[in-house]
């Protein structure tokens, strides 16, 4: 292995382009505060999750990649608040060791097998007709987050989180949604409108103005299974839009642009760090994974210090 290493350096040492030693420096670097984020979870106390009295389900989809990053974000939100019922959707790539850490660090949680959850979410679907909604689940991993999350949903409320969220402070505006039933749900806002339709087959589906910058990575919902026959509608009658990554988000901001009273989350719950490079006071980041490390040195720094007090 070394050997390797060495050739590959001698190899790359030829080239003059700075840009590759930037990208090497990078991916360096990440791969160092991995290290340190996975450290510092496992030394991290274990949190007791309250499901008998939990106030909503929290869920995620993730994979063996972003595996670590998938726990660091979970325990910046349970730390806040314990009363939930906490569920990992895997998409098939998890170890054993992953499943028992899981179950170790979230007394409480539960844990959705890719290869089980294929056999029942497809069973489920056709025989309800949902022929065009069992293809794609087959075809797209986030379609995922469009049924088995319903499926399986314990609570009215279902917040699905990506792994690429932290919370520094209670999420007060999405807890307290929770405790009144005053909106539908809540959302963060995007940098943009990243939707795979265009504006001409948005408004076949959807009579009234869609909702501007929904993003799917931080989202509240009181949706339930009836949501299923939109979905059908759409993706029968729009075949080319198996291929879009943005296509669960697109039929989530479909929906709530029907049902209305969805609160878009203000700006402390920030994305792509706009707010943070402006020293705003935040509750949430949703880092998007192409930004680096400041991910892992947040929690680092930042929270692991916080939490590991207790």
């Amino acid at each position: 292995m070394i050997k390797k290493i060495i050739k590959k350096i001698r190899y790359e040492l030829q080239f003059t382009n700075t840009d590759y030693y930037a990208r090497f420096s990078d991916k360096f670097n990440k791969n160092y505060y991995q290290r340190k984020l996975r450290n510092r979870i496992d030394k991290l106390p274990p949190i007791a999750l309250d499901t008998a009295n939990a106030v909503c389900t929290i869920c995620m989809l993730a994979n063996h990649r972003n595996f670590t990053e998938s726990m660091a974000a979970l325990y910046s939100f349970c730390f806040w608040e314990k009363r939930v019922h906490l569920h990992y959707h895997e998409d098939g790539s998890l170890s054993e060791q992953e499943i028992l850490k899981l179950r170790e660090k979230f007394q409480g949680i539960t844990i959705f097998r890719r290869k089980e959850q294929n056999e029942l979410v497809s069973a489920y679907l056709n025989a309800r007709g949902l022929t065009y909604s069992a293809k794609l689940r087959e075809q797209f991993v986030f379609a995922l987050r469009l049924f088995d999350m319903l499926i399986e949903k314990k609570s009215k409320y279902v917040m699905q989180c990506d792994s690429d969220v932290l919370f520094f402070k209670r999420p007060d505006e999405i807890l307290n949604i929770v405790a009144t039933n005053s909106h539908n749900g809540c959302y963060n806002l995007d940098v943009d409108n990243v939707y795979t339709f265009k504006k001409d087959v948005l408004e076949k589906y959807v009579k009234v103005p869609m909702v501007n910058r929904f993003n799917a990575g931080l989202f509240l919902h009181n949706l339930d299974t009836s949501f299923f026959d939109f979905i059908e509608l759409v993706i029968k009658n729009q075949p080319e839009s198996f291929s879009s990554w943005h296509l669960e988000q697109t039929l989530f901001a479909m929906q709530v642009s029907i049902l209305g009273n969805f609160l878009p989350l203000p700006i402390q719950y920030d994305l792509a760090r706009k707010e943070h490079a402006k020293k705003t006071p935040l509750v949430s980041e949703h880092y998007v994974h192409s930004t680096g490390y400041d991910f892992h040195k947040d929690f680092i720094f930042k929270l692991y210090p916080q939490y590991s007090k207790q």
